[in-house]
């Protein structure tokens, strides 16, 4: 990714890349159902809460094999409660101050931000939204057939 210093092109890039980790939590929930029914209400829970899902179905099927997959998956609500953080909140920029995130949230004070810190954010999304569907993929589907 070529770090320009533009804090909207690294804003652009965290609101893709968070996009393709959402999809891809949203393939291990479906991969999921034979372990835990899912409705369509489930389907349109925010991705914290599918996630919450996705790990309670991977810890009922006690594979400690599994135990990198659940912990990937607490990895991915903090990113995506960092996106949450610079996309909701307000980027004031270009003031003699420097560029600041104001939240959206009452009470949370105001801090600087940068293109750098936006950057590091889309490129550990990045690496995320690859992992979390693929890499325990064989893992996942050993211990479903076990449980059953």
């Amino acid at each position: 990714m070529n770090r320009d210093g533009d804090i909207i092109k690294a804003l652009g890039f965290v609101a893709l890349y968070s996009a393709y980790l959402e999809e891809g939590i949203d393939i291990v929930m479906e991969r999921l159902s034979v372990v835990k029914k899912i409705t369509e209400g489930d389907r349109k829970l925010p991705t914290s809460k599918k996630i919450s899902r996705c790990q309670s179905a991977l810890s009922s099927l006690n594979s400690s094999e599994l135990d990198p997959l659940i912990k990937l998956l607490v990895d991915a609500k903090k990113l995506l409660g960092w996106r949450n953080e610079v996309i909701h909140g307000r980027i004031y920029a270009g003031n003699d101050r420097g560029d600041n995130l104001k939240s959206g949230r009452a009470g949370v004070p105001d801090r600087q931000v940068t293109a750098d810190e936006l950057y590091d954010l889309a490129e550990a999304l990045f690496s995320m939204q690859a992992a979390v569907p693929n890499i325990y993929y064989f893992a996942t589907l050993r211990a479903i057939s076990a449980k059953k």
